[in-house]
């Protein structure tokens, strides 16, 4: 046998390459293997998440062929992989849909677009869902576009709810024309009740007698409070101001009774010169348990010019504020309860004498719950304050 090996020293140092060369294949077939193993386990991995997402996706390449579709658009159309994989679309589709509807959307996701749209398809059962269409351009390495990748959300009930909330705008659209259309007729009418309230009031008087200015500014269309004034005979001038809780056509309407009895003298067994006997009559006749709880504050005076004498009886209404020439300011408080809390009681009144250039301010709550410029709210003794600041104005 002919070697160039003569010893057996040089025979296994010829054989240290090959045997170096061979451990070095054998380290990067093991690499191999392992990254093979490690590829696998990422694929495994991809697929399992995939395959579990709602979302229905699909991977498409230039020739329309389906090389990976997950199990949610399998379950969802009644398919096997089977049925998708290897196949074009149009096998899938049929040719007449994928020429006339998906070849234009496909096409122009190859040509580098993301393509969106909404759409709604029969499925597996046979019922039509909506759904949400995106399909991505993939590129390679070179940036060349090789496959689309698309994902299909279902939107059914989103839509549902969509024309849900589209139908109740609808309504409320209908609902507020509605609305408006009632509203303008109750304003309306509320004005040209508000313009009657207003005819009811007496003009302002300015004679050597008495003089009386009034102002009402009211907070809404119509509310509980009114006045008046009128001669009873040629000595006695009565002139009185009533609040009715609430505000409103039930207060203005109990407001407005209560101002003709009193501007008619229409109270039986009633003498209308006597404050204490007008209270009590009108304390009958408007009973909260008979006027939906509504009850009456008031004023009720009667000026004597001959002996200029004024009598006057108050039912819970806030104090009538007196200025004279040569007194400070007094406020005289009502001694009775209000009217229409209790039936068949007695009232009282009391009687002052006026002297010339007196002034006598009447008014309701509304003059004075009001939030001054520091934000606290205006009391009684401030409103006392602003008329002794502005006597002359």
């Amino acid at each position: 046998m002919n070697s160039k090996f003569t010893t057996k020293k040089e025979l296994l140092t010829g054989l240290k390459k090959p045997k170096k060369k061979i451990a070095e294949l054998d380290s990067g077939i093991s690499e191999n293997l392992e990254t093979e193993d490690k590829v696998r386990e990422i694929e495994k991995k991809y697929k399992f998440i995939v395959n579990a997402y709602g979302e229905l996706m699909t991977l498409i390449n230039r020739d329309y062929v389906y090389e990976l579709v997950n199990d949610s658009l399998c379950r969802v159309f009644g398919k096997t992989r089977e049925d998708f994989i290897g196949k074009t679309i149009a096998e899938v589709w049929g040719k007449q849909k994928f020429e006339k509807e998906i070849k234009r959307k496909v096409d122009q996701c190859f040509n580098g677009e993301i393509f969106k749209e909404e759409d709604s398809f029969i499925i597996a059962g046979g019922e039509r869902r909506c759904y949400a269409v995106i399909y991505y351009p993939y590129k390679n390495e070179k940036g060349e576009v090789t496959h689309i990748v698309g994902v299909t959300n279902d939107i059914t009930e989103r839509k549902k709810a969509e024309l849900a909330l589209k139908e109740s705008e609808e309504k409320l659209r209908v609902l507020n024309e509605k609305k408006d259309k009632y509203l303008s007729i109750i304003n309306s009418d509320l004005e040209k009740a508000s313009n009657y309230v207003k005819s009811l009031l007496p003009e302002q008087v300015n004679t050597d007698i008495v003089k009386i200015n009034w102002k009402i500014v009211p907070s809404v269309h119509l509310s509980g409070d009114s006045f008046g004034y009128h001669w009873i005979d040629d000595e006695h001038f009565a002139f009185y101001i009533l609040d009715v809780t609430g505000h409103g056509v039930g207060a203005a309407l109990h407001s407005v009774s209560a101002l003709n009895t009193l501007k008619f003298q229409i109270s039986t067994n009633t003498d209308f010169r006597y404050p204490e006997q007008v209270l009590k009559g009108l304390n009958n006749v408007f009973q909260m348990s008979d006027h939906y709880s509504m009850f009456i504050t008031m004023w009720y005076c009667v000026y004597n010019k001959s002996k200029r004498e004024l009598r006057y009886g108050g039912a819970g209404h806030p104090p009538l504020i007196l200025f004279s020439s040569i007194k400070d300011p007094v406020k005289i408080v009502s001694q009775n309860i209000m009217l229409g809390v209790e039936k068949n009681i007695d009232f009282h009144s009391d009687t002052i004498n006026i002297e010339r250039a007196t002034k006598l301010y009447l008014y309701t709550d509304g003059a004075y719950e009001v939030k001054q410029p520091n934000g606290k709210m205006m009391k009684i003794d401030d409103l006392v304050n602003y008329l002794k600041k502005n006597q002359n104005v």
